[in-house]
């Protein structure tokens, strides 16, 4: 490559793409898939999009023969899934989840859209081939899209209208919008707690029997003091009643030690396990929704809230 290439080259990762990767099946059905940048629509009526391979790609037989392909557009989770099929080493569906549609060709489980499409035609252009392909069927999902730019990968963050403060909260009518950040931390908080409270209060805990097992899972044996101490600003610190229910479910013990500490038993640590994998499951499924860079800043956010209102609060961990 020459300079005078290279330079062009960079100029043109000036602009940023969606990623994409594009299915196919060989004359063998055997399946095969390749990580694209330079999927365009090219109209709605009929519905065509467009995208291009390098002429000298090992997968350019099966795309100029298979009739047909399904491009996924990636979500920002999946920068692995894209490293992947950019490889031309090694079977790139191993361990992939995927089906196939009903022409043969390979659907990933997971991605921000789809787009199935019969080949409509071939160009040439230059070094590489121009697919173009009628779409016949497209899906949508809720997810932020994995980006390219200058070489790398990018978030695209979409701009928020900016409100004054004074339109956020109206203090003579009592009134706030959406957008109100107290409201939000709180709605959020409750909206994302709900399933595994849920799920103890099925399993017959209250809020200060679930909140106590969650201590001391954090922190081993604790008196009954320390404990009420830890939880006060919750709202859900327990007293003895308390604690004499989740000595009679089994799930706690001030047996065995001579501080008249608090401990959990096996069957409560394991109780409580049960729970915090579910919220991890649900932590993992509500990330997808955000780029990494989007999870870093709301942890760092969420952290400085803590530090700035709670000087004065213990621990819960």
């Amino acid at each position: 490559m020459t300079t005078d290439q290279k330079e062009l080259r960079n100029a043109l990762g000036q602009f940023a793409t969606g990623v994409t990767v594009v299915t196919t099946s060989d004359e063998d059905k055997v399946p095969v898939g390749v990580t694209a940048s330079s999927f365009n629509s090219v109209s709605l009526d009929p519905p065509l999009v467009l995208w291009s391979l390098s002429k000298t790609a090992k997968s350019m037989p099966a795309f100029e023969n298979s009739g047909g392909f399904n491009v996924h557009i990636l979500a920002a989770h999946q920068t692995d899934i894209s490293n992947r099929f950019a490889s031309s080493q090694g079977d790139k569906f191993d361990g992939i989840d995927f089906s196939t549609c009903d022409m043969g060709f390979p659907l990933l489980n997971e991605y921000a859209a789809l787009f199935r499409c019969k080949t409509h035609y071939q160009y040439e252009g230059g070094d590489h081939i121009i697919f173009v392909g009628e779409v016949v069927e497209y899906q949508t999902n809720p997810l932020p899209v994995l980006i390219f730019h200058g070489g790398k990968y990018a978030d695209a963050r979409p701009k928020l209208k900016k409100e004054d403060a004074d339109e956020v909260v109206d203090l003579h009518s009592g009134k706030f919008t959406e957008n109100y950040l107290l409201y939000l931390i709180s709605r959020a908080h409750f909206q994302t707690s709900l399933p595994v409270r849920q799920t103890y209060i099925e399993q017959g805990l209250s809020d200060q029997e679930f909140f106590c097992l969650s201590l001391l899972s954090m922190n081993g044996g604790l008196s009954p003091e320390v404990i009420s101490d830890r939880l006060a600003h919750t709202g859900h610190a327990p007293d003895n009643e308390i604690f004499e229910r989740l000595a009679r479910k089994e799930l706690i013990s001030q047996e065995g030690n001579d501080t008249g500490d608090i401990s959990l038993t096996e069957t409560g640590q394991g109780v409580f396990i049960e729970l915090l994998a579910q919220s991890k499951a649900l932590e993992e499924q509500l990330t997808k929704h955000f780029s990494e860079d989007e999870i870093d800043t709301v942890v760092r956010f969420m952290k400085k809230i803590v530090d700035i209102t709670g000087s004065e609060i213990p621990e819960l961990w």
